[in-house]
């Protein structure tokens, strides 16, 4: 599979206006440093979550490359929320690594498009390729020129982070469930933007879950929503239902808290972070801030930043380090 490369990463305009979304109180109680109690009660929160797909459907599947390798499109129902993902299979090998491939958030953007090329050459590091839909959205896989697509799945899209890796722990389960080639336990997410922040966050919560790649991907989403508070898209993912009242304050902060994977360093797996130094949508602070952190814990040897003088949208243009970086570390599953 020739190097390919990450698509709908999070378009962000950022925008001003004279009154801001939240009371200055609310504010400050929602934007406060995270306490240890606080932690403690996600971490409980998401090992209490029912994560197990049920209703499986084989929705397509077709033989590619002389049926060297099948490609399927999958329905499944978790949680009462239909959702839909893509699995591309090598034929003939078992116990293959599993590789699951997060996108990245757009408003407006119901579609997680990704297109790649297959060849003969995949046979010499075979794995199983796994793309979920994620909430709100679909998945639409163009391998060697066709187009293969979903419908969307159910949910809510703007449950980007917390939701999504819900969503990509539950893909993992019904690979388990269902593919017998599969083996779970030596599983790697990589991720651009969102996709990022959801495989470091998958990674944290998910010990088959060996190895971990984010790109350009925000690591503390309490810190860049409150720099953002008046952006459309963070509204979208995390002020809408307080200004709504659809949600509480106290809601709305265990959100931004458990989509921020700087609080919950600790378990991170081996990681590879990709930033750009000109990006003005996921300032490079945000991987130096884990950088820091992970050295506090004394994890370094397990984690790595990475930076390029390139921008959020442009970070994969003729950057073939990051390319060789990527395949190397997770060649090695």
């Amino acid at each position: 599979m020739k190097r390919f490369l990450l698509s709908a990463l999070i378009t962000i305009v950022l925008s001003c206006t004279k009154k801001d979304v939240q009371p200055q109180a609310d504010k400050q109680v929602l934007f406060a440093a995270p306490q240890q109690a606080e932690l403690a009660q996600i971490s409980r929160d998401w090992q209490k979550r029912e994560l197990v797909p049920t209703n499986y459907q084989l929705v397509q599947e077709s033989k590619l490359l002389n049926r060297k390798f099948t490609l399927k499109l999958v329905a499944y129902v978790v949680a009462g929320i239909k959702q839909y993902g893509a699995l591309l299979i090598p034929q003939g090998a078992n116990r293959l690594p599993v590789r699951l491939l997060i996108n990245g958030f757009g408003l407006g953007i119901t579609t997680n498009s990704v297109s790649l090329t297959v060849d003969s050459a995949l046979a010499k590091t075979p794995f199983i390729l796994a793309i979920p839909a994620l909430r709100g959205q679909s998945v639409a896989l163009t391998v060697n020129g066709t187009l293969y697509a979903s419908p969307v799945s159910e949910g809510d899209q703007c449950d980007a982070f917390d939701g999504a890796t819900d969503d990509t722990i539950a893909f993992l389960n019904l690979i388990q469930q269902t593919e017998t080639s599969a083996d779970v336990n030596r599983t790697a997410v990589r991720g651009g933007s969102r996709g990022g922040t959801v495989a470091l966050l998958a990674g944290i919560r998910d010990k088959r879950v060996k190895r971990v790649v984010g790109v350009v991907c925000p690591t503390d989403l309490v810190t860049l929503t409150a720099q953002h508070e008046n952006d459309p898209t963070y509204q979208c993912q995390f002020l809408n239902a307080l200004k709504t009242n659809s949600a509480s304050l106290a809601a709305c902060r265990s959100k931004l808290i458990a989509s921020s994977p700087l609080y919950f360093a600790q378990h991170l797996p081996l990681t590879q972070l990709h930033m750009g130094l000109n990006d003005p949508i996921v300032p490079i602070s945000q991987g130096r801030e884990l950088e820091q952190k992970m050295a506090q814990l004394q994890l370094n040897s397990t984690f790595t930043l990475y930076s390029y003088p390139k921008t959020h949208t442009d970070i994969a243009t003729d950057n073939s380090a990051l390319a060789e970086r990527i395949d190397d570390f997770l060649s090695k599953l």
